[in-house]
């Protein structure tokens, strides 16, 4: 019965050995907000620049702001109303119809590329800057994802080895009762409990997960999910990119939609309207809770597909500054063009003033003796 009693307590100590691992001072901080933009910044992004241009009394930015664009295509329009410069492009058209006469419209012009190209610069910024939030929380789970790892590696080498001690002693053990000839019932119980204890620390070893607390109060995915009017973590126009139709013929699919979708897809939310969706909804989207391992490799791939539908907004601005220089570029050869054609109708129009009357020509030849037929008016 010694016997019996010292593989117990092996028993109990590689249960507390497997409890170590993880410390309180490694442990994710409750209110961690390093990946957030700053205050000042998130105030600033709530001031809409197309406020200041309808403050203007100007009749041209009302005659633009009534007006569609008609020379872009639907997605640059739609990427225009996204970064809020669809009556700039509007202002665009109406001023390289008349700058070519109007020296103060082509003024004006210049101006209106400079604001598009401006406005597309600071989207472009916005982008970068969501793409950095994500990236942020991303690097903060791998964080914790690589501590789980550690913890998980060192309790299974410890439970390990404690069951091949366990196994060992009760094997050594039995084998000394039958040479002692004394075994009888108790080298059948020391088996037994051997076999068992080995077995269950083995078995705990592989399928026993380490958890850690985790927290998010300024979660980004939350912000997707219940479709918040007013964006907190996410630039202005990156939400109105995310909220806008994917394409012209399905003008009701979403980048936000595809988004969801893709998560219900992957299997990352549970069976739809199940249990297990409601509890993940809570956990993933909520303020933060207890991770395994597991969990968090499940919210690090939701973050990365919103970072990679943010990404696709840059090639939606490539193609509307593409347009906007191309259509600059042809509108300066046809302003060139028109030029070049009124110097040619003025030299022609001097040119037919020194032609000689019919009155100075013979049938062979001018009048020599008629000097007025010498005259170049």
């Amino acid at each position: 019965m010694r016997v019996l009693s010292v593989l117990i307590s092996l028993f109990l100590c590689s249960g507390c050995a497997a409890t170590t691992g993880l410390t309180g001072e490694r442990t994710t901080k409750s209110h961690e907000r390093r990946c957030n933009a700053p205050a000042e910044q998130v105030k600033l992004r709530k001031i809409p620049l197309a406020l200041f241009e309808q403050r203007q009394k100007d009749p041209l930015a009302a005659e633009a702001a009534a007006r569609t664009p008609t020379s872009f295509s639907w997605r640059t329009i739609q990427t225009a109303e996204v970064i809020e410069i669809r009556s700039l492009l509007s202002t665009l058209e109406i001023l390289e119809e008349r700058s070519i006469t109007s020296p103060t419209d082509a003024a004006r012009l210049h101006e209106v590329r400079q604001e598009i190209l401006s406005r597309v610069m600071l989207a472009m910024l916005e982008v970068s800057s969501a793409v950095a939030k994500t990236s942020c929380e991303i690097e903060r789970t791998f964080q914790v994802v690589d501590r789980l790892r550690t913890a998980d590696t060192a309790r299974v080498k410890q439970q390990t080895l404690w069951a091949i001690v366990i196994g060992a002693a009760a094997a050594v053990a039995t084998g000394g009762l039958s040479i002692a000839e004394t075994s009888g019932a108790a080298e059948g119980i020391l088996s037994v409990v051997g076999g068992t204890l080995a077995g269950v620390l083995g078995i705990t070893a592989l399928y026993q997960e380490s958890e850690e607390r985790f927290e998010h109060p300024d979660n980004i995915l939350r912000e997707v999910w219940e479709n918040s009017e007013t964006p907190v973590y996410l630039p202005p126009s990156v939400w109105r990119f995310l909220r806008r139709p994917m394409r012209e013929e399905a003008t009701d699919r979403t980048y936000q939609d595809e988004i969801i979708a893709a998560w219900r897809q992957e299997g990352r939310l549970g069976a739809e309207a199940s249990d297990a969706e409601a509890a993940r909804i809570e956990f993933l989207f909520g303020a933060g809770g207890d991770y395994t391992t597991e969990d968090l490799q499940r919210r690090t791939r939701m973050l990365d597909s919103l970072r990679a539908v943010i990404l696709l907004m840059n090639q939606d601005l490539e193609q509307l500054l593409r347009e906007v220089l191309i259509q600059s570029a042809a509108a300066k050869a046809t302003q060139r063009s028109d030029q070049r054609t009124s110097v040619v109708l003025g030299v022609t129009t001097r040119a037919a003033r020194i032609v000689e009357p019919e009155s100075c020509f013979w049938d062979r030849g001018p009048r020599v003796e008629d000097r007025s037929c010498y005259s170049r008016g």
